[in-house]
């Protein structure tokens, strides 16, 4: 199992107990004939860290927002990061710079019988590095997921050999894979930018957004370190295990398609041919939706139509390992602080 780390977070809280100290980058104001303001927006103040690193935050007197990445905020790199728990103490001692209260946790209303006044979280991002043994396998692995659709409603977008992405624009969830040495940034020591290259690390991101953590009940900050049998739980991996299934089907030992057996196997012919088996409207919704169940253990989605590069990577069987950071990684990160 990987190692799974926060890589954004977007969170607010209002505090009714006393004015806070105002918090912008300026406001946009809007003015009628009479000349009475009748809506304004404040801008969110950027706070720029060193290394390129910016987190936004906002405070209007009552209601504190923060947003970003706060695992990289101050770092040369965020190859590896820290859990959802951690962001929010880094989170809290940047807003004690500005003078600003900490994000706390929501108390129990028995009145409405709902948790009630604590931060309320809006987005946050998932994510684990996989090694694939270099750098040219993390390109393959890339495009071939590109050939991957995860659920019925689901949108892929393919780009370039650096990345591929999974409901992008979604309110709800969406997801993404990228080779990490296309987007590690100018200021990652020629260390790191080494290992990265030689592992091959791909990383799989997840993108959680206001609907999901509500229904899920983890808007709120103490449901991210839950308690199952008496003992705390990683939620963070808990809910990041629930989008790997795409993933599984990169590591899955498969066969040449001449050799999937039976009418299986001929179905996975006419794939490679070229035939859209998909979009055959003369086959009913649910054979077509059964079809495609029983090739996907072979690599093979016939909601995507096939290619020759895909076809010959998923011959070639590409592991991945989950990443974790090396001995040296943590001593570099508090050296270059």
């Amino acid at each position: 199992m990987p190692s799974v780390f926060c890589d954004w977070l977007s969170i607010h809280q209002t505090h009714f107990s006393k004015e806070l100290p105002r918090l912008n980058n300026g406001a946009v104001f809007c003015v009628n004939a009479d000349g009475e303001v009748e809506w304004t927006t404040e801008a969110k103040f950027e706070h720029v860290g060193s290394y390129d690193t910016k987190i936004r935050i906002k405070c209007d007197g009552s209601r504190v927002v923060l947003e970003g990445n706060v695992g990289r905020f101050g770092r040369r790199d965020n190859v590896f990061g820290y859990s959802v728990i951690d962001c929010i103490h880094r989170a809290n001692a940047i807003l004690e710079r500005f003078g600003l209260p900490p994000f706390t946790e929501a108390e129990f209303d028995y009145s409405a019988g709902r948790l009630a006044n604590g931060a309320t979280i809006t987005r946050v991002d998932l994510t684990a590095n996989y090694s694939t043994g270099n750098i040219q396998n993390a390109v393959k692995l890339v495009h071939y997921l590109g050939g991957q659709e995860i659920g019925r409603k689901s949108s892929t977008m393919q780009y370039g050999d650096s990345g591929v992405t999974w409901n992008e624009g979604s309110k709800y969830q969406s997801s993404k894979l990228y080779v990490k040495a296309a987007s590690i940034g100018e200021h990652a020591s020629p260390e790191v930018v080494n290992w990265v290259k030689q592992q091959g690390i791909v990383r799989h991101e997840i993108t959680l957004k206001s609907r999901y953590l509500a229904q899920q009940q983890l808007q709120h900050i103490q449901n991210w370190k839950a308690h199952r049998n008496g003992k705390e739980t990683d939620m963070a991996k808990i809910i990041y295990n629930r989008f790997t299934d795409v993933l599984e089907r990169g590591t899955a030992v498969t066969t040449d398609i001449d050799h999937i057996p039976g009418r299986i196997g001929c179905l996975a012919s006419a794939w490679r041919a070229g035939k859209d088996l998909w979009g055959d409207e003369s086959v009913g919704k649910s054979t077509r939706r059964r079809w495609r169940k029983e090739l996907l253990p072979y690599g093979i989605d016939i909601k995507k139509q096939s290619t020759l590069a895909r076809i010959n990577t998923r011959v070639k069987v590409i592991e991945m390992q989950p990443a974790q950071a090396p001995a040296w990684y943590w001593n570099e990160q508090a050296r270059a602080a």
